[in-house]
């Protein structure tokens, strides 16, 4: 059955740009700009005005990301215009879809390249992305044939292995909720957004991507933050534009409001750190490139290690280093990201010739690498009534709008204690989440809440106990085989015996990446002594596709939800049949070898270097691995490697895959 990576190529073919008209502006130089004169509108090339002294320099584009329409790039008296025309460079800013797929997107994003590179009469372009707009540009490079106009890319917190966030809200209750919230809920039904489940990304999207024979990862200079909880803080003063970025039409006055900065930087900061815990709750595994084993930090939507493309080079600092201490609204702003890409501007602009990703001393081989499952202390309510025994370390978080409703504080002895308005509108990603604060609650007594409308959300009610979710290192499974799901619980003070773990499977993108709505397939789970886990034994005969899975364990005392997305095949493919076996790059290389290869069970492997004349110059004995991609990264200098040809040989059961690299030091 074709399967995933055949919708590249299809899709190539099927998308709509035929159908639309790249438009373009051109705009004043910064000093007699007003935000009206930045037309926030679809499919459009913003070009700012020519800086003197900008001819030997390249031009940067700005590629927007998700939920945004580009214009976040000028909002809140953001300097980006003004600090690259201060610096002599000229740039395009790019208008396209908040949520579309890679592939569409990727074709609009690389006629966009082609009107700037007519615009400004160049070839020379850096190109700056932010969060998606880093994967419609890898689309757009690999598939569109604008490779040669792009000098390279910067990627400030790309999720090259998807964003958690994405899993938690194709949950079926959550997404029934997000999806049909006003003004929003089109973007969470974007195919795009379904596209950046931590499963495709891994399963589907890195495979193709990396394996590519163009694929040329030293272009690519990633950013990768921690700092989810970090206060975004804007200019106290600041313009009232923020809203065109949700309504492209909207006419703002332009005048600076005093306040409003401090006021909308509060807003954002809360929302982050919300994200910034849930993100944590439901993280995805780094086996591909973790070398720094950073495994749940993250910028408040993406993890650190999934911000870094395999083979690029990494611009950011893992701990104890406050360097990426970001989030992911503030590398939209200027004041935070100007020093951390004007550099890389400039060196693009220097060398013609490309540095390679240095080797990390602890990278994390194959029969070692440290894999993260999702790990969740968190509730899924959907209901009037939540009792809280602590309120001083419950937590309880609403997803969605609430228009006049209240939430009733009962006492033990059913007294009203307080009241709680519930008036909440959604108007990005930030605020979808929404904290009902309970710390003015003394902390010695139970409370009941009773809402005047079900409240769909996660409640956090202060006991450490949690749950872990283990499931396969590429998230990959296949029909009518054990699913295996494997469910540990940590810190649970009840007997497992008492405790009943149920799951859920629920697909929403089928076999040629199309979202859907499918039915809820229930799934069982079984305690096993020796393991001391549930262990879901079941064998279905499932569709391909990518699937939702939700598990919860509920015990007398403990009720505990976790979720993540996994990749469905249909059969497994044999291994001389996969085309994606094995892979190196870069070639030529001055230090580090990636190699990517694929793995199927019961096959042992190793990898060796030769030279040109057949002298074994190094062997790695890697063993059995688990089913699938796999990468892992050989330094020349450390394995005596001189300037040169060298074959590097993948042994399998002791048949040999071989490619040829060049050495230059």
């Amino acid at each position: 059955m074709k399967f995933f990576y055949t919708l590249f190529i299809l899709l190539n073919t099927t998308y709509f740009l035929s159908a639309q008209t790249i438009t373009t502006t051109v705009i004043k130089p910064p000093a007699q700009l007003r935000c009206n004169d930045v037309p926030a509108k679809k499919n459009n090339v913003v070009f700012g005005s020519i800086p003197p002294n900008s001819q030997d320099k390249p031009v940067i584009i700005f590629v927007h990301g998700w939920f945004d329409n580009g214009y976040s790039w000028f909002m809140a008296n953001n300097k980006w215009y003004e600090q690259t025309y201060n610096s002599g460079y000229r740039t395009a800013y790019f208008f396209h879809s908040f949520s579309d797929a890679f592939q569409s997107n990727g074709k609009v994003v690389a006629e966009m390249i082609r009107k700037t590179c007519q615009h400004y009469n160049t070839k020379n372009v850096v190109a700056m992305c932010h969060s998606k707009g880093g994967l419609d540009m890898e689309w757009a490079l690999y598939n569109e044939g604008v490779w040669d106009s792009i000098q390279g890319v910067i990627t400030l917190s790309t999720p090259y292995y998807g964003a958690p966030l994405i899993d938690l809200i194709k949950n079926p209750i959550i997404r029934l909720v997000t999806e049909n919230i006003p003004f929003v809920g089109p973007i969470f039904r974007g195919q795009g957004t379904y596209q950046m489940q931590t499963s495709y990304m891994t399963g589907v999207v890195r495979p193709m991507m990396d394996n590519n024979v163009n694929n040329k990862p030293q272009k690519f200079h990633s950013f990768a933050a921690w700092g989810g909880s970090h206060n975004t803080e804007l200019p106290a003063t600041v313009k009232d534009d923020i809203l065109k970025i949700i309504f492209p039409d909207y006419q703002p006055l332009c005048f600076d409001m005093p306040g409003f900065g401090t006021f909308t930087g509060g807003l954002m900061s809360a929302g982050m750190k919300v994200t910034e815990l849930l993100t944590k709750l439901i993280a995805v595994q780094p086996q591909y490139n973790n070398p720094h084993r950073n495994t749940s930090d993250n910028d408040g939507l993406v993890p650190f290690y999934s911000a870094i493309r395999p083979g690029s080079i990494l611009i950011s600092q893992p701990k104890p280093s406050t360097h990426s201490y970001l989030n992911h609204i503030d590398e939209l702003f200027s004041w935070y990201a100007w020093d951390i890409v004007k550099p890389e501007v400039e060196y693009f602009k220097d060398h013609p010739v490309f540095r390679t990703a240095q080797p990390v001393s602890n990278t994390i081989s194959i029969d070692e690498k440290l894999v993260y499952q999702p790990i969740s202390d968190v509730q899924l309510i959907q209901t009037k009534e939540i009792k809280v025994e602590n309120a001083a370390t419950s937590k309880l978080y609403v997803v969605g709008n609430y228009k006049n409703e209240k939430i009733s504080v009962l006492d033990e002895n059913n007294k009203l204690v307080k009241k709680i308005d519930l008036n909440i509108d959604v108007e990005n990603v930030y605020s979808l989440f929404h904290e009902i604060d309970l710390s003015s609650l003394p902390s010695d007594k139970n409370y009941t809440l009773q809402s005047s409308v079900p409240i769909t959300g996660f409640f956090q009610d202060g006991n450490k106990a949690s749950v872990q979710l283990n499931i396969s290192d590429n998230k990959t499974y296949y029909a009518d085989e054990e699913l295996g799901f494997k469910l540990i619980l940590n810190d649970w003070l009840d007997n497992p015996e008492t405790t009943v773990v149920k799951g859920v499977l629920s697909r929403n993108m089928n076999e040629n990446a199309e979202v859907m709505y499918d039915k809820i397939i229930p799934i069982s789970f079984v305690y096993d002594e020796v393991k001391q886990a549930f262990i879901c034994k079941d064998k279905l005969s499932l569709d391909a596709g990518i699937y939702n899975l939700s598990v919860y364990a509920k015990s007398d005392k403990i009720n505990r939800f976790v979720t993540t997305s996994i990749l469905m095949k249909q059969e497994r493919k044999a291994i001389a049949d996969d085309k994606n076996l094995f892979s190196v790059f870069p070639n030529p290389s001055n230090d580090v070898i990636n190699i990517n290869f694929s793995a199927s069970e019961n096959a042992d492997y190793s990898i060796e270097i030769f030279d040109v004349v057949g002298k074994k110059m190094s062997e790695k004995n890697i063993g059995t691995v688990n089913v699938g991609t796999h990468q892992i990264q050989l330094s020349a200098k450390e394995n005596n490697l001189a300037n040169g040809s060298y074959i590097i040989s993948l042994n399998i059961n002791g048949e040999r895959k071989s490619s040829k690299v060049m050495v230059i030091n």
